[in-house]
């Protein structure tokens, strides 16, 4: 099934080189002048991930203006996926943005493909550091997914099992340079239940205050309960935990709104501070939009079988931007003004839309199949044709994107 696969995807090239440097990771002092400047040149920063380049070793650079930087962080194994999922977040007190980067597929204390993820200090502030979950398991893929806001991340480990429950899932969050916190359905009062192949984190995003959205696109819904192997197959799931680090958890579930199998509602997730949650269901081609309390106030679809909410992304000023890779492309629209809508086509042979993300008033959309290394087509919010970055080499350049 293609959009639970782990495809290795071939990847593109622009028609223009950019100018590529190379980020130090040594100690130096750097004077950042935006909460999205990773490298101190004043320019708002956008990371890309290439999981496939160099041996399967994986990649993360920064598009940062015209030029493409690579990040280089030392001790990678091959086979590891780093740049599986990026994020920007503000992990320590400095005036720089610094990255969390998922290598869901590195090995740790001996256990294969347990899962890592890495904080890359901005600026050089520091060597990069490797977070694991403290007792890790062998095909949890820890670092599937990342999400940040503030100095509160949350890393996903959506193959993660539970008491001989098969890939239930976890999500671990920390707030600083903190010891990260595992929750999952079967933490105290998180709503729902843990079920085989739920693959609670599978995709994550930070709501209103210090809440977190947790996608659930694997779990059937057949009333209360355990649910396994029966009612809606794959039908998927939200659940929004009030507070990750409080001492007592409490949250909401919102079960796919259809009656459908296979919708895997959850698959995508993205918030707008203030505006709303919209959350993807590529299964069956239809994103729901919720409003800040997490209430549904539409649902927006796109016919064909193109994974329409395969990815999202939320702009600070209330516009969701919504891949559909599969020759859809990607849809850019308001929250909460229906009409006013804008389409760059894809072709589905480069894989448009695999992954989106804003960053001022630019968008920043992934073609990690286009040939030879992967793209990222960059427009502005009035801009008619799009400008390309690439890398001067890689893999699959664009298959991640984080602002």
């Amino acid at each position: 099934m293609i959009l639970r696969a782990t495809v290795a995807l071939a990847v593109a090239l622009s028609a223009t080189a950019p100018h590529t440097t190379t980020l130090s990771i040594r100690t130096r002092a750097v004077a950042c002048t935006s909460p999205s400047d990773f490298d101190g040149d004043g320019v708002d920063d956008v990371a890309v991930g290439d999981p496939f380049a160099d041996d399967d070793k994986g990649a993360v650079q920064v598009v940062s203006g015209q030029k493409v930087v690579p990040v280089p962080v030392p001790g990678l194994a091959r086979g590891d996926g780093f740049g599986w999922s990026v994020r920007l977040a503000k992990v320590n007190a400095d005036s720089c943005a610094d990255l969390v980067v998922g290598a869901p597929f590195t090995d740790v204390r001996g256990s294969e493909d347990a899962g890592a993820a890495y904080v890359v200090y901005g600026g050089g502030a520091a060597p990069p550091r490797q977070l694991t979950a403290s007792e890790p398991q062998r095909d949890a893929h820890f670092g599937w997914s990342v999400a940040g806001k503030g100095d509160l991340v949350a890393i996903g480990a959506p193959y993660e099992d539970e008491a001989r429950v098969t890939d239930t899932g976890a999500v671990y969050v920390t707030k600083g340079e903190g010891r990260p916190r595992r929750i999952s359905q079967e933490s105290p009062e998180v709503p729902g239940n843990g079920e085989v192949g739920d693959q609670f984190g599978w995709s994550l995003a930070f709501g209103a205050g210090d809440q977190l959205i947790v996608g659930v696109p694997y779990e059937n819904d057949d009333g209360a309960g355990r649910q396994v192997g029966s009612g809606k197959i794959d039908s998927g799931s939200v659940v929004a935990i009030a507070d990750p680090l409080a001492p007592g958890l409490s949250g909401a579930k919102i079960d796919s709104p259809s009656d459908a199998d296979g919708d895997r509602y959850g698959y995508a997730v993205a918030y707008a501070e203030g505006v709303g949650l919209a959350v993807g269901a590529p299964g069956a081609g239809y994103v729901q939009l919720l409003n800040p309390e997490l209430t549904p106030f539409r649902t927006v679809r796109q016919d064909g079988k193109q994974a329409f909410g395969f990815a999202l992304a939320a702009s600070a000023d209330g516009r969701l931007a919504i891949g559909a890779p599969y020759g859809g492309g990607v849809r850019v629209m308001p929250f909460r003004n229906p009409g006013d809508d804008r389409m760059l086509p894809g072709t589905g042979d480069d894989l448009t839309g695999y992954a989106v993300a804003f960053a001022g008033n630019k968008l920043f959309v992934g073609r990690p199949d286009a040939a030879p290394y992967g793209k990222v087509a960059v427009t502005g919010r009035n801009a008619e044709d799009p400008q390309e970055v690439r890398p001067l080499k890689g893999a699959d350049f664009g298959m991640s994107l984080g602002s």
